[in-house]
Formats: structure tokens, C-alpha cells, sequence
């Protein structure tokens, strides 16, 4: 694992990022769809910015912590 950031997002939700190698896995208490999350999964593991949707997360926020691993 290269990093793991545990935060309270602005949004209100606990987030668990989980920065691998190859790819990346977001956990926590928030509410999406199992193919957002697979979005958001696959387009952070490819070094993007997510184009989907977390009640109770804030994406650009979510991005900013994955470039916060990937540049340690």
C-alpha cells in the first residue's frame, strides 16, 4: 500500500482511501451505487478525477486526498 487517508468529508461521511500500486479502494459511510463506486474506483486509479456521484462525499475533495498519496 503506498497510503491510506481516514477523513470526515466536508460533506458529512467518514472516507477511507486506500492507495495500492495498481489501484485504488474507497470505503466508509456513505451511500452510492456499487457502479459509482466502481467509477470512482477505476477513474482514481487511473490518476482522475471521478465524474460520479457519493451522498455525503465531495469528489474534488475525495480527488485532492488521492493526489495527496500519489505525490508523498
Amino acid at each position: 500500500m503506498i497510503c491510506e487517508k481516514v477523513f470526515r468529508s466536508r460533506a458529512g461521511k467518514t472516507v477511507i482511501l486506500r492507495v495500492y500500486d495498481n489501484n485504488v479502494e474507497v470505503t466508509g459511510d456513505f451511500f452510492t451505487t456499487d457502479d459509482d463506486l466502481r467509477l470512482i474506483e477505476d477513474s482514481l486509479s487511473k490518476g482522475k478525477r471521478p465524474n460520479a456521484f457519493i451522498l455525503g462525499v465531495d469528489i474534488d475533495e475525495l480527488y485532492e486526498k488521492f493526489l495527496e498519496c500519489v505525490k508523498k
